[in-house]
């Protein structure tokens, strides 16, 4: 039987198939590493030597590095009772005042009553659904690839508080994904997390694994996290004090990181991967922030940059990331049409917008309906299937 070290280009002629060149695999790899996520999904019926060779690691490891260095931007949000998932090209011209692109729409799922977040982590997202069971709601996580249209429905949580806190992480060294959960508990005024757990894999299956974390502290409820080579970090209070928790997503270790004097973790508007470093965009009143970037881990040696915007109050901003040319990146909070996505540069200090086209026809097809729960971030397509 042939096989990925087979495969063959070959043309169909009315009813003769005639097998013309022999093409090895690192070039065909190379060559639909940059066909579109949603062309892949047909390559892979077109021979069956390209429908094994296109689910091996090495070609989506290749596809994930290209489209790594074209980020695009990816929408979620809930309409009319489900959630919907679109992406649109980041334009590079940093030196446009407005660009207009155009909406990818790629799957929608039936949505409960709203997530707690919605993570994008290697080109999947993570959102915490709350569909009705058996006349109650639930928490259920879901992992969506959105380049592929792929979901998986993860395990119910299974704790004695329904507090929960959830976010999505990888290792970059074993290639895996998991799901941390911590239930939160208030006992005569105080606030701790008392159970933590772990979604993994093992052994071909989903399971929830209870691990330990040596010190208190608790999650904040609507602040998301962000995963940065391997660690994933999200804002936090231990003893009234707020800070910033870690976890390692390789050695499931807990840490905490404090931020230096001088600065606010309540005015955070979000923590973002700022040049591979986690930097936190602190908004001080109207359109003034400050960013604080952690150059030292270790040390826990942080730099501040300060910057002004005039085009935005940034009381209504919604959704903050960070690009990898260093601009700062942010949608407001309400739906507006024409929708625009604003990219603030610390070099020249300037803002730029991109204006998203076609969420109007592709899924509110021109009717006024209500769009809830936007998240807006950078993402990269990969076709890898869960």
């Amino acid at each position: 039987m042939d096989g990925p070290e087979n495969s063959r280009l070959k043309i169909v002629s009315l009813d003769t198939e005639l097998s013309i060149e022999t093409i090895p695999n690192e070039l065909i790899i190379e060559i639909l590493s940059r066909v579109p996520a949603k062309s892949i999904a047909t390559c892979r019926r077109v021979l069956k030597e390209w429908k094994s060779l296109l689910l091996t690691p090495a070609f989506t490891d290749s596809f994930l590095t290209i489209s790594s260095a074209q980020p695009r931007i990816l929408l979620t949000f809930k309409c009319s009772g489900k959630w919907h998932f679109c992406t649109a090209p980041q334009p590079q011209h940093l030196d446009e005042e407005l660009s207009v692109v155009e909406a990818d729409y790629h799957m929608r799922l039936n949505g409960g009553s709203g997530p707690e977040s919605c993570l994008s982590v290697q080109g999947f997202t993570c959102l915490i659904d709350r569909p009705k069971i058996m006349g109650k709601y639930e928490r259920v996580p879901v992992i969506c690839n959105p380049s592929t249209g792929q979901h998986l429905t993860l395990p119910k949580v299974k704790a004695k508080n329904s507090d929960l806190r959830t976010f999505f992480g990888y290792d970059p060294i074993k290639k895996q994904f998991k799901v941390l959960c911590m239930t939160v508990t208030n006992y005569r005024k105080q606030v701790n997390s008392k159970e933590h757990q772990v979604l993994t894999k093992e052994k071909g299956r989903l399971s929830w694994r209870k691990i330990i974390c040596l010190f208190p502290h608790y999650p904040e409820r609507e602040r998301d996290g962000i995963c940065i080579n391997g660690i994933l970090y999200y804002i936090a209070r231990s003893d009234n004090t707020c800070l910033i928790a870690s976890f390692d997503v390789g050695s499931e270790e807990f840490r905490l990181i404090n931020m230096p004097e001088g600065s606010n973790l309540t005015y955070i508007s979000a923590l973002v991967n700022f040049k591979g470093k986690l930097c936190a965009v602190v908004v001080n009143s109207g359109s003034h922030g400050e960013l604080w970037v952690l150059d030292d881990t270790q040390k826990e040696k942080w730099s501040k940059h300060s910057f002004d915007s005039p085009n935005t109050d940034f009381e209504e901003v919604k959704s903050t990331w960070a690009t990898d040319t260093g601009e700062i990146a942010w949608v407001l909070s309400r739906w507006k049409n024409p929708f625009h996505v604003f990219f603030y540069n610390l070099d020249s200090k300037s803002v730029r917008r991109v204006e998203i086209k076609g969420i109007d026809d592709k899924v509110l097809l021109g009717k006024d309906r209500v769009i809830q729960h936007l998240s807006v971030t950078s993402y990269v397509e990969n076709v890898m299937i869960l």
